[in-house]
């Protein structure tokens, strides 16, 4: 039984497979004729991952559905008369919604991600079939049968619930503070590096919070839209624990680090006065360095107070704007590489298909279309890869011994419990599972029902399913072919080009308005997880230290044409050691004169930056080990 350990994980396979099995009983009662959709919909709806976000998935997906049936009916109309010009509007419509769906990143994605995958199940059998008579039927057969689904998922969601989205917010406190705790602990270069990507990784995975929690969760809406300052604090308060112990380290004052890692157990002991806390690390040597150092670490133990605590409300109200673009780096090329890509896909099937004559092309361009639309609403999702491909065959193996060993020995009302068993085995494994095979055991769980009979009476047509299996790998080695052809955009271009665009603005901001220092920090989850950018840790304290410079209006022209030429070259993988010797001359300069004019904010800003100038020329020295957060 401590395989099924993992609460989280066993709920999710209950939900599944109790909705997988309980649609399909009411689809073969119905004699229904989207089994499969209906089946694929329920997935993808309950991989949402909260109750909030099964909600709004479950109401786009509806919508999407019935949005592309609509458009199915409408071109049927006129255009069902050739098979060329039909699918040119099929293909014309999964493309438009592919584009739509990756250009949105939100929860609207999900109608056009839907509309085209809807579009694929119900339109492409029309163009194989195209009885005009009977249209209407199939069509509404089809979206009936989805809506089943959606509904069905809806219901078991509420028989065993997710937990309040409300609360998700907690264990990314507890995480915060376990990292910072780690940040001072004296760790290794290794381990730190470790812990700051997985910290980072869990924040990108929950960057959904407080969108999904206005649907579902009890809490009022004030402090579900306290979620997103809170969870963007977090981001900025695991920053700030690094750069306080760069100044520590710049101020010789290392023992400060063991005093903080002993005031966190002392806070996990429950100790909440801030004062008591503070004072046993407090710095008392006199010194502007020394007072810039304690008014940080004043606030960082308030918020270590906090992150210990249940509170979700941030108690300073640092953020004057909502951080929407939060995570959300928007990348253009990527979305008309996508929409390319759908388009040579889903064209050079059909041009098989039907100029070929080849009469199981259907299924490859099901295949294509769902998996082209349905990942179009994951940004970035690099669907050409082995991992589609090694599912496949596992399906088609698993299909084979289900269909052709199990169906003919046994009744065939065995096959409900094998199936809720594999589902529920899948489901957990896709939930616990941490690796580069996440991906196969979702797609394992989302197309089973290709390979299944779910039909009433399951014929044995061994010719019939050799032919589906050898047309769904054709379409998933063509997706493979197309990525080759015109691979995706790394995460980290993206994001360098988003930095890039918000380096283009940098201008003096002395209302402090729109916090471009602060939304450098988005960009840390994606750059930092990559093996490749361990030394970008510095590269973005210094970038986001440029841009605090600029906001706070420190800067003449000459120092801001500077700073744009140094973080261009920084993101550009540069090192202009010369530009970097040249800024930290003028920041010593200006660190001086805000010393004799006791300007404590102006001193930090500069001090900071000085600090992570000399950190990168030392990452850089160093280039072949891991940097050090």
């Amino acid at each position: 039984m401590n395989y099924w350990g993992n609460k989280e994980a066993t709920q999710f396979a209950l939900r599944v497979s109790i909705s997988v099995i309980v649609t399909w009983l009411i689809c073969l009662r119905l004699n229904s004729e989207a089994t499969s959709a209906a089946m694929i919909s329920i997935i993808i709806i309950l991989m949402a991952g909260s109750h909030g976000a099964n909600l709004i998935k479950s109401f786009y997906r509806a919508v999407g559905t019935i949005l592309a049936s609509a458009f199915v009916l409408f071109v049927s109309s006129t255009a069902l008369i050739d098979a060329w010009l039909f699918n040119g509007f099929m293909i014309l419509w999964i493309v438009t919604c592919v584009g739509l769906a990756a250009y949105l990143q939100n929860s609207v994605s999900y109608v056009f991600g839907m509309a085209g995958m809807t579009a694929a199940v119900i339109g492409f059998p029309l163009a194989y079939s195209p009885e005009i008579i009977s249209v209407f039927d199939n069509v509404q057969a089809r979206c009936f049968g989805i809506l089943i689904g959606i509904a069905v998922s809806i219901i078991v969601t509420a028989v065993i619930p997710y937990e309040d989205d409300i609360k998700r917010l907690l264990p990314i406190k507890k995480a915060t503070l376990k990292f910072i705790a780690k940040v001072f602990s004296g760790s290794t270069p290794q381990k730190s590096q470790q812990a700051f990507s997985q910290y980072l990784g869990l924040i990108s995975n929950n960057k959904q919070i407080p969108i999904n929690s206005l649907v579902g969760s009890k809490a009022s809406l004030e402090l579900i839209k306290s979620q997103r300052d809170a969870l963007f604090h977090c981001v900025s308060l695991a920053i700030a624990a690094i750069k306080i112990k760069h100044m520590l380290r710049a101020a010789g004052d290392i023992e400060v680090e063991h005093l903080i890692a002993e005031i966190i157990e002392d806070i996990h002991g429950g100790q909440d006065n801030t004062q008591l806390l503070f004072d046993k690390i407090r710095i008392l040597e006199n010194g502007i360095q020394a007072d810039i150092i304690n008014r940080h670490l004043t606030v960082l133990i308030e918020n270590l107070v906090w992150l210990n605590s249940d509170k979700i409300a941030v108690e300073s109200q640092r953020f004057k704007r909502q951080i929407s673009r939060f995570l959300t780096h928007t990348d253009l090329q990527d979305v008309f590489r996508s929409m390319l890509r759908a388009t040579l896909l889903l064209s050079g099937i059909s041009f098989i298909w039907i100029e070929g004559q080849w009469e199981h092309g259907m299924n490859a361009m099901l295949m294509a279309g769902m998996m082209c639309s349905m990942n179009a609403t994951v940004p970035n999702a690099k669907i050409g890869n082995t991992k589609v491909l090694l599912a496949q065959l596992l399906m088609v193996a698993f299909g084979f011994l289900i269909t052709f060993a199990i169906v003919p020995l046994l009744e065939p009302k065995i096959m409900f419990p094998v199936m809720f068993v594999y589902l529920l085995i899948t489901s957990y494994q896709f939930v616990v599972c941490t690796s580069a095979n996440k991906s196969v055991w979702r797609y394992m769980l989302i197309f089973w029902s290709s390979y299944i009979p779910l039909s009433n009476i399951p014929t044995l047509d061994f010719g019939g399913f050799l032919n589906t299996a050898m047309a769904n790998v054709f379409a998933v080695m063509m997706i493979l072919a197309v990525y080759m052809l015109i691979p995706s955009r790394k995460d980290t271009e993206i994001v360098i080009d988003s930095i890039k665009r918000t380096l283009k603005k940098l201008k003096p901001n002395s209302g402090n308005s729109d916090l471009s220092s602060d939304l450098i920090l988005s960009a840390y989850p994606v750059l930092v997880r990559q093996d490749h950018t361990k030394v970008y840790i510095d590269r973005l304290i210094s970038i986001g230290e440029c841009f605090k410079l600029s906001e706070l209006d420190l800067l003449i022209d000459d120092n801001r044409v500077l700073i744009r030429q140094l973080l261009t070259s920084i993101l550009e993988n540069r090192h202009d050691e010369d530009k970097i010797r040249q800024l930290q001359r003028i920041a010593e300069t200006n660190m001086q004169r805000h010393n004799q004019a006791s300007d404590h904010q102006a001193y930090s800003a500069w001090w900071q930056l000085s600090i992570a100038l000399k950190r990168l020329c030392v990452s850089q020295s160093m280039i072949t080990e891991p940097n050090v957060p």
